[in-house]
């Protein structure tokens, strides 16, 4: 699955409460910064959004997910996230919005998801999210 399908799972994985889907999506080292807090460890995350996270009963709204396949503007070729050189980017973002179960906005958000390799099928490493 590609890194922008990986990014959608996460939010279907966590808003149908499917968290043996979600933990799938991530790499067991996985590090959640959050304006609130640090999760560390795939597993306290998901214990985390399956027994603490303050509404259970909200749904994540996509509003763009941005992944940059060009070359940067200094026509190095590399691709924004590419940390390992090679023109394939590790990172995209989401800009949303956190409904809640009558579908009014509590914040928006923007999710940077970071993943543990190029490859298609890399879980994501680490996630910062940004709240208005």
């Amino acid at each position: 699955m590609s890194h922008e399908a990986t990014a959608r799972a996460y939010y279907r994985a966590i808003d149908a409460a499917a968290y043996d889907d979600l933990s799938a999506l991530l790499a067991p080292a996985f590090v959640h910064d959050r304006p609130d807090r640090t999760l560390s460890g795939r597993e306290e995350f998901v214990r985390f959004m399956r027994e603490e996270r303050p509404r259970t009963d909200t749904e994540h709204r996509i509003d763009g997910v941005y992944v940059d396949s060009g070359a940067d503007d200094d026509g190095g070729g590399l691709v924004r996230g590419d940390r390992d050189g090679d023109g394939a980017a590790t990172e995209v973002a989401v800009r949303g919005r956190l409904l809640d179960d009558e579908g009014g906005e509590l914040f928006g958000f923007v999710d940077v998801f970071e993943f543990a390799s190029p490859d298609s099928d890399a879980a994501v490493a680490h996630l910062t999210t940004y709240t208005d």
